[in-house]
Formats: C-alpha cells, sequence, structure tokens
C-alpha cells in the first residue's frame, strides 16, 4: 500500500482522464476515508454527498460513512426491490443537483450504500461532471445484471434516457387517467335521472292496507343483559382444604420449577453457532490459489466473537452470528495486514493479491 500524507492508499475504486479514486484509511485514527488525487474543481457538499475531511496537495480526502461499501460490489447480485430503492435515492439527489445546475453522472464504483443509505461520490468535480439520464440508466443494467429484465424501473428508466420523462418520474406516482368521453356522458345521465326517479317514489300513492308485514331485522343485534344478584339464594359452604389439594399444588409449583431449570440449562448450553445461520457469508480469493488468514478485529454487540481471534482462510465460507459492520484483518503470507470493513449480510467478498 501507498502512503499519501496521513492515508493509507489501500486500493483504487476508480480511475479517469485525470482523476484517481482510492479506498483509504486514516493512519492516526484508524478510520476509512476516501482520496481522491488529482481532483479539479470544488465538490459540493450536498444532502447525501461526501463530506471533505482534509485537503492535500494534489489530492481531496472525504469521510467514509462507517460500514458503508461501493455499490459495484451489489452488481448482479442485488435484490430488485432493493436496487430499485436505491436507483430512486440516486434519482432524487441528481435532481437536487441539477436544480443548483450541476452536471453529474454517477458511477457503481462512486457510489456508497449502507442499508437505505446512499452517498455520492464528488459531485461537482470536472471528471465526474455528466449526463446523469444515460449514466443512470448505465448503472442501473449493470447492477441488475442477469436480473435486468425483471426489474421494476426498467421502461422508466429507458425513457427517461431518451429524455421522454425526467428524474422525478422515477419516484412520483404516474398521473391518474382522465376519464373516456363516453364513461363521463354515462355518468352525468345516470346524475340527471336519479332526482327524478327519488320524486317518483316520494309521489307515489301509499300501499292499500294489508295483512301487518314483518319488519326488518335491524343490522345491529340488539344487546340483553342479565345481571345474578350478588348474594346467592343458598347459603354458601366453604370446603376444607385437604392435604391432597396441597400435594397436588406442590407437585404442579415443582415440576414448573424442574422446568425451569431444564430451560435455563439448555440457554446456556446451546451451541452458540445455532442464530448464525442466517448470515453466511463467502470469501474468495483472486487468484483462487492464494491464501489469506481473516481474524476479527471488532464485532458487533451480541456476536460473541473475541476481538484478535481467527475467522476462518480463505477462500471459504462462515457464518456470522448477528448482522452488522465487522472490522477484520486480512493477512496475506509475505504482504502487510489490510484491515476491512465488513458489512453482514453483503455479497461476497473477494480478496485479490498481487
Amino acid at each position: 500500500m501507498e502512503l499519501l500524507g496521513s492515508y493509507w492508499l489501500r486500493r483504487a475504486l476508480a480511475r479517469l482522464a485525470s482523476l484517481t479514486v482510492y479506498e483509504g484509511q486514516d493512519t492516526r485514527t484508524g478510520m476509512p476515508v476516501m482520496v481522491l488525487v488529482g481532483a479539479k474543481g470544488e465538490p459540493v457538499e450536498a444532502e447525501g454527498s461526501l463530506k471533505v475531511l482534509d485537503r492535500l496537495e494534489d489530492a481531496l480526502v472525504l469521510e467514509w460513512p462507517l460500514g458503508a461499501v461501493p455499490l459495484s460490489q451489489y452488481a448482479g447480485v442485488a435484490d430488485p426491490d432493493r436496487l430499485a430503492h436505491w436507483v430512486r435515492e440516486i434519482a432524487k439527489r441528481l435532481a437536487a443537483l441539477e436544480a443548483q445546475g450541476i452536471r453529474y453522472a454517477p458511477r457503481a464504483e462512486l457510489v456508497l450504500v449502507k442499508g437505505r443509505s446512499v452517498w455520492l461520490v464528488g459531485p461537482g468535480l470536472e471528471a465526474l461532471a455528466g449526463e446523469a439520464a444515460p449514466a443512470l440508466l448505465e448503472l442501473a443494467r449493470l447492477l441488475a445484471g442477469p436480473r435486468w429484465e425483471e426489474f421494476p424501473l426498467r421502461e422508466v428508466l429507458a425513457r427517461l434516457a431518451r429524455g421522454e420523462v425526467g428524474l422525478e418520474a422515477l419516484w412520483a406516482p404516474p398521473p391518474e387517467e382522465a376519464p373516456a368521453p363516453e364513461a363521463a356522458k354515462e355518468k352525468e345521465a345516470e346524475a340527471r335521472r336519479l332526482p327524478v326517479e327519488v320524486e317518483a317514489a316520494e309521489a307515489s300513492p301509499p300501499a292499500s292496507p294489508g295483512p301487518p308485514r314483518e319488519e326488518p331485522t335491524p343490522s345491529r343485534p340488539r344487546v340483553i343483559r342479565i345481571e345474578e344478584p350478588e348474594d346467592p339464594p343458598f347459603p354458601v359452604v366453604e370446603p376444607r382444604p385437604s392435604r391432597g389439594g396441597r400435594r397436588a399444588v406442590g407437585l404442579v409449583l415443582f415440576l414448573l420449577l424442574l422446568l425451569g431449570a431444564a430451560g435455563a440449562y439448555m440457554g446456556l448450553f446451546r451451541p452458540q453457532g445455532g442464530a448464525a445461520r442466517d448470515y453466511p457469508m463467502e470469501f474468495r480469493t483472486d487468484p483462487p490459489t492464494e491464501k489469506a488468514l481473516v481474524y476479527v478485529l471488532e464485532a458487533p454487540e451480541g456476536a460473541g466473537l473475541e476481538p484478535g481471534s481467527l475467522l476462518l482462510e480463505a477462500p471459504g465460507r462462515v457464518r456470522f452470528p448477528v448482522p452488522g459492520v465487522y472490522r477484520l484483518r486480512i493477512q496475506v503470507p509475505g504482504r502487510e495486514p489490510v484491515d476491512y470493513l465488513l458489512e453482514v449480510p453483503g455479497p461476497p467478498l473477494t480478496i485479490k493479491v498481487r
């Protein structure tokens, strides 16, 4: 890894004409940062964009929200509904930038996500300026991968790229269609006929007297309340407590205590891997012949993982006990260790060895 000022340059996320974006780490605090080398222009600090932490001679250092990952990690594996939410959030931020006169072309490597939150990298920089609509279409097509045909916003994005609709079409509800002229005429004629029929019904003579007809059953049933007197009409004789009854009560209490002890025993000695079946994660290496040791430095509350313990030897698969953000240390023989923030659940993690 290269060192630029007080920041490690861990890996390059994107290389453009005059701009190289790195995933970095602050050597003083250990916090992740994003380093933009060769940045020209002034980034805009708006809602959903990364804040500037430091300015170097030829680079900008932006914050990296804890637990956030580049959107490109979900290429081909994101759920269509989840991906649709991210695309809508990106469109809202692009519309806000356009209102300020800022052109920005989003790229999957330069969009960070965490759960339902989305951050854009460097709006306002010259190297990232471009047309938003076609770039958003290509971003969604890349992330959807083989499931592009079932992506719910596919048609709207295509119309957006052709200039037929604006960005607000991705999140605004479609306008209600006006009723057909024939349907409107029928409704108007019915409204005109209704008062005449009512008047005719009111003007009709009363029916001739006949046998009394039964009243219709009311829609709401009647409620009849029957109250008992407080004192019964007979003397109350209290039964004497018997030894058999006391023995039965004691037996029931003993059984309840026994069941509680058994439940506590099962809770204490239950294997810790039972809840981890819901959060499997796959670790890969590139090339696959390489080996890497993955250690746990920090784990979410309730994970039960000791800091510094060996998680697995990659490539391999591991089951995490609870969801959240884990700080891992990846050690490849013969190379410097690398710390990484992993969000669980998430896509498979590939460790590239160069």
